[in-house]
């Protein structure tokens, strides 16, 4: 079988949306609902006494908490997003179905890989509906200090754009390796609801068994003997251990059966 073909692949899609829509309801609801409900207590100071003279100040971190929220949990779902790759599955039965579809082994990779790039825009329609939720509660309250999240975020990434390149490749180079990581997980882990737990306590691992071999003091050291060309080799190795991860997440995927229990091999 042709291993990737658009019509067969869009009918594949069509399917899976179809199929997965209750999962993607779900999930944009609970989204929306603690977008909402954080905006509106944090920025109405829901659950806080502020003293007279100190609005504004409390107000812009009011906001600045909202920011930071919000950018942590697209992160999350972007380094994360991976793990979700069988999260709308029921059971055997429906990963039964999966793997007899008449589309090749690369092409139902794919579509479930995409469970997160689907999540994603609609993550970002529910942010935008919280946010003018929160503007029109404010603005509805009589508050003086009434803005948009969205405008923070917008000078969060301005403010941050003015970041040396060599650490914006090693900040992108770290997130894909991480999203790699959980891609890996996704697939080698049986619990399709707890895969993201099971790879982080896996990462905190191998954190831990890192940090075993080389005491702070050594890492200091190491840290002010490093070059320029030593940050370009270890971000070609993480690269390439990015690489690894998903050849052997598509790999394990292939191999899935309908009778594992803990690991998919």
């Amino acid at each position: 079988m042709i291993q990737f073909n658009i019509k067969r692949f869009g009918k594949l899609a069509v399917w899976s949306l179809t199929n997965d829509r209750s999962f993607y309801v779900k999930q944009v609801l609970t989204m929306l609902t603690v977008l909402t409900l954080l905006f509106v207590c944090v920025t109405t100071h829901f659950f806080q006494t502020r003293s007279i003279g100190a609005y504004e100040a409390s107000d812009t971190r009011a906001y600045q908490t909202c920011t930071i929220a919000t950018v942590a949990a697209f992160l999350i779902t972007i380094i994360t997003g991976p793990s979700m790759m069988f999260s709308s599955m029921k059971g055997k039965h429906d990963l039964q179905t999966l793997l007899m579809l008449p589309a090749s082994n690369f092409e139902k990779y794919l579509m479930r890989y995409a469970t997160w790039l689907v999540l994603l825009p609609l993550y970002l329609a529910t942010f935008f509906v919280a946010d003018l939720t929160q503007y029109l509660v404010n603005v509805l309250l009589g508050n003086d200090y009434v803005m948009l999240v969205a405008q923070k975020v917008c000078n969060i990434f301005t403010a941050e754009a003015d970041l040396p390149t060599r650490l914006w490749v090693s900040i992108f180079v770290t997130g894909f390796w991480l999203h790699s990581c959980y891609t890996l997980g996704g697939t080698f882990f049986r619990s399709h609801k707890y895969a993201w737990i099971f790879t982080t306590i896996a990462l905190i691992v191998l954190l831990v068994i890192q940090s075993s071999f080389f005491s702070y003091s050594d890492y200091q050291e190491m840290k002010n003997d490093v070059t320029t060309m030593d940050y370009d080799v270890m971000d070609f190795i993480s690269l390439a251990w990015a690489v690894l991860n998903f050849w052997l997440s598509y790999r394990i995927f292939c191999r899935t059966k309908n009778i594992a229990r803990f690991v998919n091999i």
